[in-house]
């Protein structure tokens, strides 16, 4: 039985403190062949020399002038072959277990078009006592909840997949987009764990949310209505909004109150973003690089 080739295109923007921590956990995984490229964008610091020196054979640096995670990922794939089985794309602050890139493969080895992403797994250690309350809420959410594969800071397609992502437009939530073109079916969460370090502050947190808000909107606008999950017909019944009632006996009156601290700012933000007519400005977290 030969040995799963997966392919993991990391796009990167200013992730000299981390790049090179996401790759070696890439590097190590057993049971598969790993071909990592790493496209940075749009780099003001030493992201590219940090490739560099991993002097690794397995590791490809494309260095783009001009930042855009879109780009980025559209000039990853690009390197895809037919000799590879799985095509991944991780984000560069994020951790992959031993066991995600088999675990992956593993998921993918299917004829039809499949999309995966392993397990998440949240590291709040250097978060602030705000930060940790907001997401033991947060994992209550109905979307977090139904196991969908949404956040994980991964997603991966296989062979028969990877043409659904070559329409991918210049989106913020380019997870997203890629999630919503594979029907509810085809999608598979995976062995294996991606480590995902949330905002440190409350404020930072703030500012996420604001952005996949707007990556929410976004998506909207840009999804041929076919394609948009609720139009699907397999697509599972829509999950209703969480009540007050609900957050205050899940959350209790503390995690409740700090949920809404961070919700009501965020949706002020694109809100405010969307009647001047600009985006929402689309950029990674300070506070855990």
């Amino acid at each position: 039985m030969s040995v799963p080739q997966v392919l993991v295109v990391v796009p990167a923007h200013d992730e000299e403190r981390v790049i090179a921590r996401c790759v070696r956990s890439l590097l190590a995984a057993d049971g598969v062949r790993v071909r990592v490229v790493v496209v940075a964008n749009g780099c003001s610091d030493a992201t590219a020399q940090r490739v560099r020196d991993l002097d690794d054979p397995r590791v490809t640096l494309v260095d783009l002038p001009t930042g855009g995670k879109a780009n980025a990922v559209r000039a990853g794939l690009a390197h895809a072959s037919h000799d590879d089985d799985v095509v991944a794309v991780v984000d560069a602050d994020v951790v992959l277990d031993d066991a995600a890139l088999p675990g992956l493969a593993c998921a993918l080895a299917g004829a039809s078009p499949l999309i995966s992403a392993p397990a998440l797994a949240l590291d709040l250690s250097a978060c602030s006592w705000g930060v940790r309350r907001y997401y033991a809420a947060w994992l209550h959410e109905p979307h977090v909840r139904s196991g969908d594969i949404g956040a994980r800071g991964v997603y991966a397609v296989n062979r028969a997949g990877l043409p659904r992502l070559a329409d991918l437009p210049d989106v913020i939530a380019d997870d997203g987009w890629a999630r919503a073109v594979f029907a509810p079916h085809e999608r598979v969460v995976s062995p294996g764990t991606s480590t995902v370090r949330p905002p440190r502050t409350l404020r930072a947190q703030v500012r996420r949310r604001a952005r996949i808000i707007a990556g929410g909107h976004e998506l909207a606008r840009v999804l041929p209505v076919e394609r948009r999950p609720a139009a699907r017909p397999d697509a599972p019944p829509r999950r209703p909004p969480r009540t007050l009632r609900s957050r205050l006996a899940d959350d209790g009156l503390v995690g409740t109150a700090v949920w809404y601290a961070v919700e009501l700012p965020a949706r002020a933000i694109d809100r405010r973003h969307r009647r001047r007519g600009s985006a929402t400005p689309w950029g990674r977290d300070a506070t855990t690089r």
